[in-house]
């Protein structure tokens, strides 16, 4: 539930022409599935669920203004890691590097960094603060926990964790002012294979099925 993608991320959407950055938030959450690309804290093991989460500037506002309502410039961030980087670049960027050969989480919570990309990256972030390294460790054991027992209260609170939102964005009701360049990407949007019938119940390996 914690392992970086081992491929660059491939962009699925393309809205263009908002005015206010903000309204790329549906669909940057589709794109990277409901989670922080920081940290890799999910929509679901938060109270607040996508309230806790913002639209993040891979490069900043202040050093790249007209960058700033770019979709490709934007990624999805939980409000921790996001506070925690405040005006900086980051050193990695989840569509163009492969995050797993620069870091990797280790069984205690820990963020390790296999490159010097990787710690600047952890520090940028702070990803070992120590109230998300020990909700990593409680994450784990609850995992742990659910696996092995059977009752249909764990059940569903295995589903509930460790599955999907509730309320996926329906991308295709959406109407970025300057269109949408990649618009086979409504077909894979997490809502159009709910509707299918097509998405698992469960997501917890490297990447999303697609």
């Amino acid at each position: 539930m914690f392992d970086y993608p081992q491929h660059a991320h491939q962009r699925r959407h393309g809205p263009r022409g908002y005015n206010d950055y903000r309204s790329f938030k549906p669909w940057l959450r589709d794109e990277f599935a409901f989670r922080c690309v920081y940290c890799l804290w999910r929509e679901t093991w938060s109270a607040a669920g996508d309230a806790a989460f913002s639209v993040e500037h891979l490069q900043s506002q202040s050093r790249q203004p007209d960058l700033a309502r770019d979709y490709t410039n934007l990624v999805y961030a939980c409000c921790g890691c996001n506070s925690a980087k405040q005006d900086h670049d980051s050193p990695l960027d989840p569509c163009r590097d492969r995050l797993a050969e620069h870091v990797f989480v280790s069984p205690d919570g820990a963020v390790i960094a296999k490159s010097a990309e990787g710690q600047a990256f952890i520090d940028l972030c702070l990803l070992n603060r120590p109230a998300l390294v020990s909700a990593r460790q409680t994450m784990f054991r609850l995992w742990a926990i659910l696996n092995v027992e059977s009752s249909d209260e764990a059940r569903e609170l295995k589903h509930r964790l460790f599955g999907y939102p509730s309320d996926l964005p329906n991308l295709a009701k959406l109407h970025p002012p300057d269109g949408n360049s990649i618009r086979s990407g409504l077909a894979t949007s997490f809502f159009e294979r709910r509707q299918r019938g097509e998405l698992p119940t469960l997501f917890c390996g490297l990447e999303p099925a697609r």
